[in-house]
């Protein structure tokens, strides 16, 4: 979902810097899963891992293009979209890990599925998005307010209250700045989301141009952030 674009610049930045961001992603769940293999490592994994997915469709998707058959873009792109939205309840699920609620495996999959069903329903929405005849993604206005609702309100807002509360129930000052360093990172890997919604909407070239190289230097400095605050203590 992020870089998308009728330019050159889009497919420069898919082609040679999303083949990067996957590599770093899947070593950053690799590293996680070394040090132990329990629910909170292998739910903040899964969120690495998923991002990562989510890039390689990007890749796959502009590859794919050459075919021009309609039905396997729209798969593809749709695919890496909601994979890309959906990811990010792991980071809450893990938050909340972390915070000692007691979840159940039925509890857990229960609200991986109703996240999962939230995404779907949001990617259905009747002409949300569309592809241009040179299978460029463009969201309309109401997709976007209707994006940016469920992004608020089922990302960034519970990452917020459950972060307040997790910062808490830290006394240790050294625990606190690594709390810090992983709240900035979870910030980031939001705005991210948030921008790419508005890079698919607004088809402004001084934005696009911004966001398109601020965008590979937040994913990466996010992604460690996340892993240095917390995932490396685990």
């Amino acid at each position: 979902m992020i870089f998308q674009g009728t330019e050159w610049i889009r497919e420069l930045f898919i082609l040679i810097l999303y083949p990067f961001l996957v590599i770093f992603f899947l070593i950053l769940a690799y590293k996680v899963l070394k040090r132990k293999r329990d629910r909170a490592p292998i739910t903040l994994s899964t969120f690495y891992i998923i991002v990562s997915v989510g890039l390689m469709l990007n890749i796959i998707y502009l590859l794919v293009t050459i075919t021009e058959v309609e039905i396997v873009l729209y798969l593809l792109y749709y695919l890496s979209s909601f994979l890309t939205i959906f990811s990010f309840i792991f980071i809450i699920l893990f938050i909340n890990i972390i915070l000692k609620v007691d979840f159940t495996n039925k509890k857990y999959l229960l609200i991986v599925f109703f996240y999962a069903l939230g995404c779907i329903l949001l990617h259905l929405f009747p002409g949300g998005i569309t592809l241009t005849e040179n299978w460029t993604p463009v969201y309309n206005w109401i997709f976007f307010i209707l994006a940016y609702i469920y992004i608020t309100f089922f990302i960034a807002v519970p990452s917020i209250v459950y972060s307040i509360q997790l910062s808490r129930k830290f006394i240790d000052q050294n625990l606190k700045k690594k709390l810090k360093m992983f709240l900035i990172g979870i910030t980031g890997m939001i705005f991210t989301l948030y921008g790419a919604i508005l890079f698919n909407t607004w088809q402004d070239p001084i934005f696009k141009s911004i966001y398109s190289v601020s965008v590979i230097i937040i994913l990466i400095s996010s992604g460690l952030l996340i892993y240095y605050g917390i995932g490396r203590t685990l």
